[in-house]
């Protein structure tokens, strides 16, 4: 009876160890990996062309129930284009065969986009552990890849610059580990999928516009993102 007792007390002990500074406020740095729409590499289908890029997270966590709180994120993300396959689709898109002097130049801006979220967070704690699962959602400020593009051929030039910013909305599903080190920080290493699904307008004279035969498209745009950081517990 007496070793039941000490060990439901122990058990008792590691799982309520890590109660005590539940709140926290984080900031981490890691990668964005882009699925979807978002790198798909077509102008046909409202593709992004997106590498993988960086992103930064800021978060803040009031649990007011031990397992349970609100949990609010700042993230801010960029995606460098495929710059490369974009000009070779748009060389091989021009109606009717290229001179043999014609020139292409195409200057080309990254993916950037911010995020404020808020929503419930689940926390489990397990000794030194606690193993988190969020929803947040809110407003997605994205701006499109600035864009310059230059065709000379002979003594015919043209040239295009254009680019795009929208608002909509977006959410980010997650979860992580943190490894608390003492009483006030921690080691937070977490996984988010973030969604949103902008609209933009596309010049109908403009070159793209042209070929593809669009006005406007919408594009999926999802991410992985994996991060790496540190929380101040309170």
């Amino acid at each position: 009876m007496r070793r039941k007792i000490v060990i439901l007390f122990t058990l008792c002990f590691i799982v309520t160890s890590g109660y005590s500074q539940r709140n926290y406020l984080g900031l981490s740095f890691g990668s964005s990996i882009p699925g979807e729409e978002f790198a798909k590499k077509s102008l046909y289908e409202d593709g992004g062309y997106a590498l993988p890029g960086f992103v930064i997270k800021f978060s803040g966590v009031y649990i007011f129930d031990y397992y349970l709180g609100i949990a609010g994120t700042f993230t801010f993300s960029s995606n460098s284009p495929d710059r490369d396959q974009l000009g070779e689709d748009i060389k091989e898109a021009i109606p009717g065969p290229l001179p043999p002097d014609v020139q292409v130049d195409m200057k080309m801006g990254n993916w950037m986009y911010s995020n404020i979220m808020a929503g419930p967070i689940l926390t489990i704690p397990v000794w030194k552990l606690n193993f988190d699962f969020r929803g947040v959602a809110g407003l997605s400020f994205l701006i499109s890849p600035p864009q310059e593009l230059y065709i000379k051929s002979g003594d015919e030039e043209f040239f295009e610059r254009r680019s795009g910013q929208t608002v909509n909305f977006a959410y980010m599903l997650g979860t992580g580990i943190r490894f608390n080190v003492n009483s006030y920080y921690a080691i937070r290493l977490s996984a988010d999928y973030y969604r949103s699904k902008p609209s933009f307008t596309v010049d109908e004279n403009g070159l793209v516009g042209s070929i593809t035969g669009k006005t406007s498209y919408d594009m999926n745009v999802g991410t992985l993102n994996l991060n790496i950081g540190i929380a101040y517990r309170f």
